[in-house]
């Protein structure tokens, strides 16, 4: 099945300047977010059980994991272990596209998600 970005909904990310969109499916979930040059990063980290992948499809995103610091840019591979603390902590002056696989599979990146988050800080 061929998934088309373009018709699904956007959503808020996870920070002011973001904006992000997803899918899921029973074991696997992605999604594809898009950050401004000004968004708002707070340098907080966070965990959660999902390994997560992040694949870089243009500018660059700075990342910390585990408190090691790195900048991922296009065509770049990022993997996150389940239960490492993570975060973006910020992006290059022309903002960034990005896309995160996560399994096991997460449904509260779903517009319309009412369960709680699975985020832990």
């Amino acid at each position: 099945m061929k998934i088309d970005w373009n018709s699904l909904p956007t959503v808020a990310g996870m920070r002011s300047g973001s904006a992000r969109k997803g899918v899921c499916g029973n074991l696997i979930s992605a999604v594809r977010v898009e950050t401004a040059p000004d968004a708002d990063f707070d340098g907080k980290t966070h965990w959660h059980d999902n390994e997560q992948m992040l694949i870089m499809v243009s500018g660059t995103c700075r990342l910390v994991i585990d408190e090691v610091e790195t900048t991922a840019g296009p065509g770049d591979l990022v993997f996150f272990p389940a239960g490492s603390r993570h975060a973006a902590i910020g992006c290059g002056a022309e903002g960034c596209v990005y896309y995160e696989l996560f399994a096991p599979a997460r449904p509260d990146q779903l517009p319309g998600w009412i369960g709680a988050s699975i985020l832990r800080f």
